[in-house]
């Protein structure tokens, strides 16, 4: 899995690529606590150039969704492909998470009530 960041205002968006899974979930949590440091707002994950996602990264997700300071939440997720969605759906933490389908809903959304 490869990672960058940018930040858009207060929100910081972290873009993934490649695929998410066991060996790389420290990698991304490494990488959500570095963009979680470098932003006061929102938080998006843009899985638009992710392969691939498996149950150890659904976790990871999950768990990243469950350490967001209070007014930093939901986690927002955009751009997933059909199967990792799928597999997002299951989510221990969903209601921690929201999944929008672009980076601009997610922007948007991310002005928006938590």
């Amino acid at each position: 899995m490869q990672w960058d960041f940018e930040r858009h205002g207060e929100a910081g968006v972290l873009r993934l690529s490649g695929f998410l899974g066991e060996r790389s979930a420290q990698r991304f949590q490494g990488a959500f606590d570095w963009a979680l440091a470098r932003c006061t707002g929102p938080v998006v994950i843009d899985m638009s150039a992710l392969a691939g996602c498996s149950r150890d990264g659904e976790a990871a997700i999950a768990h990243a969704a469950g350490r967001l300071p209070a007014g930093r939440g939901p986690l927002l997720l955009c751009g997933p492909t059909a199967e990792v969605a799928d597999l997002l759906h299951t989510c221990e933490a969903l209601h921690l998470v929201r999944v929008v389908p672009d980076l601009a809903t997610a922007l948007a959304a991310g002005d928006g009530p938590a």
